[in-house]
């Protein structure tokens, strides 16, 4: 019998748990929703726990109540077995679970209509009792899992993983040898081949064993939107909501994982290959694939629909500038004036909005530096694909386990300087790296490019300001703006229309700052007309070749151009 000295009450409540404090026992009302469990104070019910904030979610409905792990550690307990991350349970009137080393009995009120009322929690030893008893043990459990294609999917996984543990003693997650691979595929063709499974099911035995196979030992259904060319980005907003990108344009694909922990096993196949982690601890990554893509992941507490994944995709082969001119993403008379701002080492930034194409672009341009000079790149995830023989490359790395051990791009930049190069090249700036790289461009590293998201070239300019003041110099504002002006010399303005099209749409010069006001003088050399057709700027472009020294054959590349009356 229970005595509650805390009573929650809420509108509608479905169901109560109850659960004892040191001495006091403890009552919540649950009304329809999602309740977590832990000890944050986003909890529903606080417990006390020493290593983790939320460790399990209980959904309530009319019909239904539900019990969800969060975490590994300290770990959900239902009938003397750790429940698995993502892994959840539909009880009945009452059910009893431990979180870290408290008890909490869930009881559903009396005027709700469960499907399940009145059932037990099915034991392991029933279960086990169960299968001894059947003449074919694995088509018993088959049966239970083949109410729907998930369902089989998460049971024909759990069955390979727990046969080749035992058999093999491996551990499919952590090894992935060819000859892993193929006794992992033998043993699950085996399996499905002693199902009997109906006619009218959907899937046919084979794409059975293509996607349980790919769910465990591989990517899952990414794997065939992997192996598309034409998809650009891949965006997993759940387990069962699978957008993709396709020349600018997004759908939504059929492919869908079993369950959050078959999607969490992926994300954390991909992170751990580059040395990355994923945990409650550390709940975002950003990572990249061994093709270069890049790869962000968030998973729960913070993704409340379960794990989230997104995936940017770049070709194997670098896109060319050739083939930028070819889509019309720029035009010969921009690509041409590139390559020479590019090989007279003009210092160069790339401003867009985020999927406008700028580190295409930059990969792009960066095909005009002369191969005998030496490249040191600087990324989060190492997406670049410089075709040069002299390139070093670097990539940042978290925080590890107890909370050390960070490198960020800005100590990178500094060391850069230390490595003799001729160029930096920096992926993206968006933080106190912005100073040091400023720097480097004003002492002798000449040439150098980077990106940042900016929706113009004055706004670049604007949030260059912002990101130098990150690195809690004190310095002036126009000891900041002198800075800016001195180091960059062209800006790259990206842009992505709404038809999915990316296209440069203006080169700006930065001519110098006002000495009375301290403004920017930014002066349009290349823009486009409202119906994208390029103008070119003669007189400013004639300007800036005075100025910046420039070879004369730049004002031959708008000769034609000026005969077509394209010019200003």
């Amino acid at each position: 019998m229970f005595f509650w000295s805390k009573t929650q009450t809420t509108d509608s409540p479905l169901a109560s748990a109850t659960y004892k404090i040191g001495r006091k026992e403890q009552q919540i009302l649950l009304g329809p929703g999602r309740h977590l469990v832990g000890n944050s104070n986003f909890c529903k019910i606080r417990i006390p726990l020493e290593n983790a904030d939320i460790v399990a979610a209980i959904l309530v409905t009319n019909d239904q109540l539900e019990v969800k792990a969060l975490t590994a550690n300290p770990g959900v307990i239902v009938d003397g077995k750790k429940m698995t991350v993502g892994q959840s349970i539909s009880v009945g009137d009452i059910f009893e679970f431990t979180a870290g080393s408290t008890t909490i009995v869930i009881t559903a009120s009396a005027g709700i209509s469960l499907h399940n009322r009145g059932q037990k929690i099915e034991t392991n030893d029933s279960k086990a009792k169960k299968i001894k008893e059947s003449a074919n043990p694995t088509q018993t459990e088959a049966d239970l899992a083949l109410s729907d294609i998930d369902g089989l999917r998460q049971f024909l996984a759990r069955k390979l993983m727990d046969q080749m543990n035992q058999e093999d003693d491996v551990e499919l997650q952590k090894v992935a040898s060819p000859e892993v691979r193929m006794r992992a595929k033998l043993k699950l063709r085996k399996i499905i081949a002693e199902l009997a499974i109906p006619a009218d099911f959907p899937l046919s035995k084979v794409e059975l064993e293509t996607q349980v196979f790919n769910e465990v030992m591989g990517y899952g259904p990414l794997e065939p939107l992997l192996d598309d060319a034409d998809v650009t980005e891949i965006m997993v907003n759940r387990r069962d909501q699978i957008f993709v990108e396709r020349a600018g344009k997004l759908s939504l694909a059929k492919e869908s994982f079993s369950s959050d922990q078959a999607l969490l096993n992926v994300i954390e196949r991909i992170v751990s290959s580059v040395g990355r982690r994923i945990d409650t601890s550390s709940p975002i990554v950003d990572a990249r694939l061994l093709d270069g893509s890049r790869v962000n992941a968030i998973i729960p507490p913070l993704a409340l629909n379960g794990p989230c994944l997104t995936i940017r995709r770049f070709s194997k082969t670098p896109v060319s500038i050739s083939k930028l001119v070819k889509w019309d993403s720029m035009t010969a008379e921009m690509a041409a004036f590139l390559d020479i701002c590019v090989s007279e080492r003009k210092n160069l930034m790339i401003s867009g909005g985020t999927g406008s194409g700028k580190t295409t672009l930059l990969n792009a341009l960066s095909s005009f530096i002369p191969g005998n000079e030496r490249l040191i790149t600087v990324e989060d995830a190492a997406e670049l694909q410089l075709q040069q023989q002299h390139v070093i490359r670097m990539e940042t790395r978290p925080a590890n386990l107890e909370g050390v051990g960070a490198v960020s791009i800005r100590d990178l930049v500094k060391n850069t300087l230390r490595m003799r190069p001729d160029r930096i090249i920096v992926g993206e700036c968006r933080g106190a790296e912005a100073l040091d790289m400023l720097q480097a461009m004003n002492t002798g590293h000449d040439g150098s490019m980077t990106t940042a998201h900016a929706n113009a070239p004055e706004d670049m300019l604007r949030r260059l300001e912002t990101m130098v003041m990150m690195a809690g110099m004190d310095l002036p504002l126009r000891a900041i703006r002198e800075q800016i002006v001195s180091a960059l010399t062209i800006i790259v303005q990206q842009s992505r229309r709404k038809t999915g099209r990316r296209l440069v749409t203006e080169i700006a010069w930065i001519r110098g700052l006002d000495r009375e006001t301290a403004q920017y003088d930014v002066v349009p050399l290349i823009t486009r007309a409202k119906d994208e057709t390029p103008i070119y700027h003669l007189n400013a472009i004639k300007e800036f070749k005075k100025i910046e020294e420039l070879p004369e054959e730049l004002m031959d590349i708008f000769e034609t151009q000026k005969k077509k009356g394209k010019t200003i």
